[in-house]
């Protein structure tokens, strides 16, 4: 439907990215999906008990009721300090160690190991299979991001598995776990986010992964050429698979059970004197804990002709966070300067062994495809 606007008038995305029609009004799909869905969401007098129930539960039966990923940042320290004190559950902490976790994320994250005495692991893979992952994501997509993040989640319900742990409590934040909600949508983690408010489900739950775990091994076999290098990836995501798991573990989304607040989560870390302390560049989304973060706006830019954070800034201002005018300061502080983009560069470029010519072919490519008209 035509309605002579170029994007959105409530979230602001343009027209033309995915779930980006407009109706009459002017509204977009993913605007009028969260009309449909947020009074579900966002009831955390229902939901609050589900996390408390499941955690009481599994503390009758296993010495660590939950695992929580600690990246540094803020999100994950915050979320291990709400289960180790308001939920009184015996948790272990493991940091995933992608290979682009930086000086500051590792700075906080042995200050609140220290600060809270929690049980921690750190949990290194095998990098050249997730090098090459990370290779076939960037080479695909244009977004390196992709590969860690199958990386984090799989690993993290491998881990669970392996370790006998039957939930990893993650804390993705509200606009990162909805800025995809929209009629057609691929992203798979709205189903899990269901999954997490229902009865604990081991049927439902392999069903699930089953799906995820196919995408993955496509994607492998078909980005990546050597078949040596594929078995090396699947076994180390994979290992020998869930289904012969008693107890499947579960993947899930803290912020399903609790509201979110950004400057809040910092000051009640500050005020706990854990350790936590603020990047040198504090921002709205700003991602200090990641090598990688500037590269990695620079490419989604190119790719889509938007800002890396505007998908969230959207999704907050459908779940009505910010304010319209608070918009061009969050982007601003989120445009990283081109010295910036070139350092995070050089550290990819390191980690990866991957040439610049390799790298900029990549740029070039997504440029063209950034520059075809967009269906509306």
């Amino acid at each position: 439907m035509t309605t002579g606007h170029d994007h959105c008038t409530r979230c602001l995305l343009p027209v033309g990215q995915p779930g980006v029609r407009l109706d009459g009004s002017g509204i977009c799909q993913r605007c009028r999906s969260w009309d449909q869905e947020k009074s579900f969401y966002t009831d955390f007098t229902r939901h609050r008990p589900i996390l408390e129930r499941r955690l009481a539960q599994f503390s009758e039966r296993f010495h660590y009721a939950a695992a929580v990923g600690l990246s540094g940042g803020k999100d994950s320290a915050y979320v291990l300090h709400r289960l180790m004190t308001a939920y009184a559950a015996n948790v272990l902490a493991i940091t995933f160690d992608n290979g682009f976790l930086s000086d500051y994320a590792w700075r906080n994250i042995r200050a609140i190991v220290s600060g809270s005495g929690i049980d921690h692991l750190v949990y290194r893979p095998d990098w050249a299979a997730m090098r090459e992952l990370y290779k076939a994501t960037l080479r695909r997509f244009g977004d390196p991001c992709i590969g860690c993040s199958i990386g984090g989640y799989i690993l993290s319900i491998r881990g669970c598995h392996d370790l006998r742990i039957p939930l990893f409590v993650h804390g993705r934040s509200p606009m990162q776990m909805f800025r995809d909600l929209y009629p057609g949508t691929r992203d798979p983690g709205l189903g899990v986010l269901r999954a997490n408010l229902e009865d604990y489900n081991r049927e439902a739950l392999l069903t699930q992964y089953g799906s995820l775990i196919r995408r993955i091994r496509l994607l492998v076999l078909t980005s990546v050429r050597s078949r040596a290098m594929r078995r090396r990836i699947n076994r180390e995501l994979f290992g020998a698979g869930l289904a012969d798991a008693a107890v499947v573990p579960e993947f899930a989304a803290f912020f399903l059970f609790e509201p979110y607040d950004e400057e809040a989560i910092k000051r009640s870390l500050e005020e706990a004197d854990l350790g936590y302390q603020r990047p040198e560049k504090d921002a709205v989304l700003g991602h200090g804990d990641c090598l990688i973060h500037d590269v990695s706006a620079h490419l989604f830019e190119r790719k889509h002709g938007i800002n890396r954070v505007m998908p969230d800034v959207a999704a907050m201002l459908r779940q009505e966070a910010i304010t319209r005018d608070e918009v061009p300061d969050i982007l601003a502080a989120n445009t990283p300067s081109e010295e910036d983009v070139d350092i995070s560069t050089e550290h990819l470029l390191e980690r990866l062994d991957m040439t610049r010519d390799e790298y900029e072919r990549i740029v070039r490519r997504l440029t063209r495809r950034a520059r075809r008209p967009r269906k509306r």
